[in-house]
């Protein structure tokens, strides 16, 4: 296969995309918006009812809208086989959830490919089925491919074609992110199928990105490589803000700043803060030494990795413990795993609530969108604020955890006349760096503790009882002095 074919569509395809989430609805919007006829396929039938009404059951950005303009080249249905039977290409996007190893579950692509089996046996012409959920490396070769052929009768390439092309967009901003790739990655059982998919991507999006056309079982192990990879930045720069704080002077904005000017690196996904989460990256790093395991050897990096990730929470929770005792209320902004999202999965942020809970301190929590979320998740502990000065109401620490653009808006006058005394505030990403504090002790992520004006004295100094008197100091860290001590 070629990497940059010069082949391009000549006319428009008629795509079927089964499975309406988050990312297959989305994906089939931007293709219906660029000119394709889509056919989206669900078996949920009251979220294709809503679709059919014209309703977005999807809270995503920019997706009611895409909707709304190119509604005309798209239509919905429950009904696998007439999608098949209809279009030139069909995009398969489904949960593939781990199981308790950690390897992927392949339950739901079987049963999608299951029921379209009989209207792909039935057609006369070629027809290309594309993977785009994430599966454990070998799938489509040893699975997905002769299941087809058995169900059909067909032989691959030559009478149907065989895609793994994933898609590396996050959630938030789908379809930013799937309009403007750096890489389109497809891996495909024949020539014929690749140039199509590597033609009809090139149809769709609007940046200049790689083709990266290879054979279906280097797609698969691409596809959880860069993740694992990305992940291995993440965590490089949280362990580095981490040892940054405890060195004078140093500040891990301004080191990963000048580590990612260099081409070797980069600048992306290298920023200390929390760690990462979501429905992705956690699993595609414990996919990834499943797939080492199967393959005979080990992921040396890929666990440190994740060990690296689970500290964060800890690391936070002794930083409150250090500054108030249990009984103490602790206020957290921002609950999902990035801003844009609903989603909790894996947060960080919950996870750190939940430990607080456990512990028997007060949460208050604010998120702009995933405060039913984390109730679901916390089964309604802790109290649910709809709005962020509400949330900080009697607080002893106030912890910014998700940086929603709202919270660098924030008046912090009024955040400061609902917080409790000697209140301290946990800056994760360093939104507030600059900020004249009247009462906050001001603690950034990844800075060794310092003055600025009046605000900060050291959150390892004194620990505050519930009430408001001073524990004994704690030994090892000097104290900066805080106006209302002196």
């Amino acid at each position: 296969m070629t990497d940059h074919p010069s082949s391009t569509i000549n006319r428009r395809l008629t795509v079927s995309s089964i499975g309406l989430g988050k990312l297959g609805l989305c994906s089939a919007a931007c293709f219906a918006g660029k000119g394709h006829a889509v056919i989206g396929v669900d078996s949920d039938g009251p979220h294709v009812a809503a679709l059919q009404a014209g309703r977005c059951p999807i809270d995503e950005p920019g997706l009611s809208d895409l909707l709304d303009q190119c509604r005309h080249n798209m239509n919905f249905t429950t009904d696998y086989g007439r999608a098949v039977r209809d279009s030139d290409i069909t995009l398969i996007t489904v949960p593939t959830p781990s199981d308790s190893s950690g390897r992927f579950s392949n339950a739901c692509i079987e049963t999608v490919l299951e029921r379209m089996a009989e209207a792909l046996k039935a057609k006369t012409t070629f027809h290309i089925v594309g993977i785009i959920s994430t599966v454990m490396p070998g799938t489509c070769e040893r699975i997905f491919k002769p299941m087809l052929e058995s169900l059909t009768g067909k032989v691959c390439g030559l009478d149907f074609g065989l895609l793994y092309n994933p898609e590396f967009v996050a959630l938030g901003s789908v379809i930013h992110d799937f309009l403007h790739p750096d890489l389109l990655l497809i891996g495909a059982s024949d020539d014929r199928s690749a140039q199509t998919a590597r033609s009809l991507y090139a149809s769709v999006v609007e940046s200049n990105p790689y083709y990266a056309l290879m054979n279906l079982t280097n797609a698969e192990i691409t596809k959880l490589s860069l993740n694992c990879y990305v992940t291995m930045k993440i965590s490089f720069a949280n362990e580095l803000a981490s040892i940054c704080e405890r060195i004078p002077g140093a500040d891990v904005d301004v080191v990963t700043t000048a580590i990612g000017a260099d081409a070797r690196v980069g600048r992306k996904y290298l920023k200390g803060g929390l760690g990462f989460g979501g429905p992705c990256f956690p699993r595609d790093n414990l996919a990834f030494q499943r797939c080492a395991e199967d393959a005979g050897t080990r992921a040396h990096l890929s666990p440190r990795v994740v060990e690296v990730n689970r500290q964060i929470v800890q690391r936070l929770f002794t930083m409150v413990g250090e500054h108030a005792l249990p009984g103490s209320t602790v206020a957290l902004l921002g609950l999902s795993y990035k801003p844009g999202t609903h989603i909790v999965e894996e947060s960080q942020p919950l996870m750190l609530a939940e430990k607080l809970l456990d512990a028997g301190y007060i949460v208050r929590m604010h998120d702009p969108k995933a405060l039913a979320s984390a109730s679901a998740v916390l089964r309604g502990r802790g109290v649910y604020c709809d709005c962020p000065y509400e949330a900080v109401a009697g607080a002893s620490t106030v912890i910014m955890l998700t940086p929603w653009p709202q919270y660098s808006q924030l008046d912090i006058n009024r955040l400061e006349e609902r917080v409790a005394p000697l209140p301290l505030l946990i800056d994760c990403w360093r939104i507030y760096r600059g900020v004249p504090f009247r009462k906050f002790a001001y603690q950034p992520f990844g800075t060794a503790v310092q003055s600025s004006g009046r605000i900060a004295y050291d959150i390892g100094a004194s620990i505050l009882h519930p009430d408001g008197r001073r524990r004994a100091p704690v030994l090892g860290r000097p104290a900066v002095q805080h106006p209302a001590l002196t």
